[in-house]
């Protein structure tokens, strides 16, 4: 019982050692690996990065041009700064032209978005 596998497996083996290499034939070479094929990277687009002045006036612009007592958690969220950062923000703005401030508080963007 032994002895037919035993030639059944010799006879497996020598045919692997005499297999063609049909890789030759598609300009590979006998021995060498065929070329990958690296697909191309597609760069992310770029986001631009907002400052936090740039974030409040365009909070402000987009809660109605205004920021006033009833809307001031909503832009500060939506502009993601502090009310600190307001009150450091709101100057540079106003002394940019870009804001008007009122005696009640209220500060509305200039813009052409806000005519």
């Amino acid at each position: 019982m032994m002895r037919p596998i035993l030639i059944l497996t010799v006879l497996s083996v020598s045919g692997c050692m005499s297999m063609t290499d049909f890789r030759a034939g598609m300009g590979g070479g006998g021995s060498t690996a065929p070329a990958r094929v690296t697909p191309a990277v597609t760069p992310a687009p770029v986001t631009p990065v907002m400052t936090a002045k740039e974030r409040l006036f365009s909070a402000i612009e987009g809660q109605g041009c205004e920021l006033n007592a009833t809307n001031v958690g909503a832009i500060l969220a939506s502009a993601t700064i502090s009310r600190e950062e307001l009150l450091q923000l709101t100057p540079e703005l106003q002394s940019e032209g870009r804001v008007e401030v009122s005696g009640g508080g209220a500060i509305r963007a200039i813009s052409s978005t806000c005519a």
